[in-house]
């Protein structure tokens, strides 16, 4: 084997690593920002009579609401509350599934179904600010923001 090939070959295998290397550093980065990008996800369930909704808790952020149809109407999903202006699916028929992509905020928001349940039968849900989860050797700590609870006057010093 000649100088010349032995260049091209190590030239080759050269090029096919960085291939390699540029291909799994792709990879990586579309899989951290699926996790770092994560959705919370609310069920919906319609019947002809009432909707339920859990959990009626979420976290702020990003969520998809997906929302099943058990009764024999038509329903949709309208969702109310900070942030959220005209937030619907389209009719969902009986049997049916549909979503909802939405981003939450802390606060309440209230969901309804304007045409199979009527406007005053309705579902709260109460979205919280996200806590914020750390870990140190092999336990785990959740440690929510801490906010100051407030005194009884404005000029109160402990």
């Amino acid at each position: 084997m000649g100088p010349r090939t032995m260049a091209s070959r190590v030239h080759a295998l050269f090029g096919a690593f960085v291939l390699t290397l540029s291909l799994t550093g792709a990879a990586l980065a579309a899989t951290r920002s699926g996790h770092d990008a994560s959705v919370s996800k609310v069920m919906v369930t319609f019947s002809d009579t009432s909707l339920r909704v859990v959990p009626t808790t979420p976290g702020a952020g990003p969520t998809t609401f997906i929302v099943r149809n058990k009764g024999k109407k038509l329903h949709v999903l309208v969702v109310k509350g900070p942030g959220v202006k005209g937030a619907r699916t389209g009719k969902i028929a009986a049997g049916a599934t549909g979503e909802l992509k939405v981003t939450l905020r802390p606060g309440a928001y209230v969901l309804s179904d304007p045409i199979g349940l009527g406007e005053y039968n309705v579902m709260f849900l109460d979205v919280l600010k996200a806590s914020v989860l750390s870990a140190k050797g092999d336990g785990s700590v959740v440690t929510p923001e801490f906010a100051p609870l407030p005194m009884c006057s404005a000029g109160f010093t402990p």
